[in-house]
């Protein structure tokens, strides 16, 4: 590793006493200059009832409020109204100080802004600086940024931190299409590529197929993908790797208020090490108790976090909706410390009988259970209810030379691992290669639910 780019505080293990030490004093300046500077959370934190200036303990911070998506939405839009800008009534400095803005895809049909200041910036680059030491890259490395660019928040921050890393960077953007990526990397031959899972395993398919291209011969050597759960998913991993020749993929992830990026897989591919504990606070939550779970290991819940040190519009105790779960055995890599993995979204949660399915933990199993399929589905939802009475229809694609005995085969050992795993009942509904129609959103994740409201 580069010693220049870490700290003692930064590979700390994320229970430690002088971690938390560190949290207490950095976050308790934090809360003081917003109830000081900020009305929005001098009032948000006199209705929870608490005082910055009593702050003493990591433990004190769970009787602050959290923040959510929709909060954040409501205070940026009273901003517009108020302000003249969307950046929030939470906005706790001068708004000249903001020298980017950047935006979420706007999945509930209105973005959300995010602006960025010059030292804002500063802790994005060295989150990412350490990022690419733990996957091993050099300044000078070809780096095609293939994720969608435009406003997001995952955009062109990402294409400035490695500008400053030192990378030769490709900005194409995957709105141009898998035709015009796989032509610019044909003749730019780059080092890595950074996209989606969803958008490399397009990729893959196109260039075996219909824009017939040796993906292998381009010699990309390692693949950064972020925005969904697939990147920690082994079948899927296996496919981009082969799919590519042999590159290795890492996983990346973070919250947008905590800077990203915040976590990282490293070439063991068990989990997404934290690399700022010393930039960001995290969390994992009980929402339905309104409880911190202990960070043990294999422990699951929902995901919040809490920039130390975001000058623009700080977000304290942001829930973002991510299901993690917890892996703190020792990984071979060495990097210390605990492991994370993404498992679903509260927000795409379904009900089946009193029980929980994720729509990634259907495709998961779907893609585990051979090379028949291709890993594409789609998950009905027929009501805005997250309730679904059963049985819960699933729609899949299989790979052509698939024969009918060979479908029912399939019908019957899906049914079962699905009940026996899951513990709910299926029908499935089943696709030949290329009939099945997926959609995307703005930022290019694929939506694995199907909405019939």
């Amino acid at each position: 590793m580069t010693p220049s780019l870490w700290n003692d505080i930064s590979q700390l293990a994320i229970d430690s006493e002088e971690l938390k030490q560190f949290q207490t004093a950095e976050l308790k300046k934090m809360l003081q200059h917003l109830y000081q500077n900020s009305p929005y959370y001098k009032e948000k934190f006199d209705a929870a009832g608490v005082n910055p200036d009593d702050f003493t303990s990591m433990e004190d911070f769970a009787q602050y409020p959290t923040f959510d998506k929709y909060e954040e939405r409501e205070s940026q839009a009273k901003s517009i109204e108020l302000e003249g800008h969307p950046l929030g009534m939470h906005l706790s400095c001068d708004i000249k100080k903001v020298n980017r803005m950047s935006a979420s895809s706007g999945t509930t049909g209105t973005p959300s802004f995010q602006g960025h200041t010059y030292n804002d910036r500063q802790t994005i680059f060295k989150n990412f600086a350490r990022l690419m030491d733990v996957t091993g890259c050099k300044p000078g490395d070809k780096v095609m940024m293939a994720g969608v660019m435009s406003m997001w928040v995952a955009g062109i921050p990402t294409v400035d931190a490695l500008l400053d890393f030192g990378a030769n960077v490709i900005p194409i953007g995957g709105l141009v299409g898998t035709a015009k990526v796989l032509e610019m990397m044909t003749l730019t031959k780059p080092d890595v590529l950074v996209c989606t899972p969803s958008f490399a395993r397009v990729l893959i398919k196109k260039a075996k197929g219909e824009l017939a291209t040796d993906l292998p011969a381009l010699g990309v050597k390692k693949v950064f993908v972020y925005g969904e759960p697939g990147g920690s998913v082994p079948e899927i991993i296996n496919e981009i790797e082969t799919g590519f020749g042999g590159a290795t993929v890492y996983d990346m992830a973070g919250g947008t208020g905590a800077l990203n990026p915040i976590f990282v897989s490293c070439e063991e591919q068990d989990g997404m090490h934290f690399i700022a504990p010393d930039h960001a606070i995290i969390e994992l939550y009980d929402r339905d108790n309104d409880k911190v779970i202990p960070w043990q290991d294999g422990a699951v819940g929902e995901f919040i976090y809490t920039g130390l040190h975001r000058e623009c519009g700080p977000l304290i105790r942001f829930k973002d909706g991510d299901l993690v779960q917890v892996n703190t055995k020792p990984c071979k890599c060495g990097f210390p410390g605990m492991r994370i993995k993404f498992i679903g979204r509260v927000d795409d949660m379904l009900l089946v009988k009193g029980v929980n399915v994720f729509p990634t933990a259907i495709r998961d199993l779907v893609i585990s259970s051979g090379d028949k399929v291709t890993g594409n589905i789609k998950v009905v939802k027929p009501t805005a209810s997250p309730v679904v009475e059963p049985p819960l229809k699933i729609k899949v694609e299989y790979k052509n030379g698939v024969s009918e005995s060979e479908l029912q085969q399939l019908n019957s050992t899906l049914s079962e691992s699905m009940q026996r795993q899951l513990r709910f009942k299926p029908e499935f509904e089943f696709f030949k290669e290329g009939e099945l129609t997926l959609e995307y959103g703005a930022t290019g994740k694929v939506q694995l639910l199907e909405k019939l409201y």
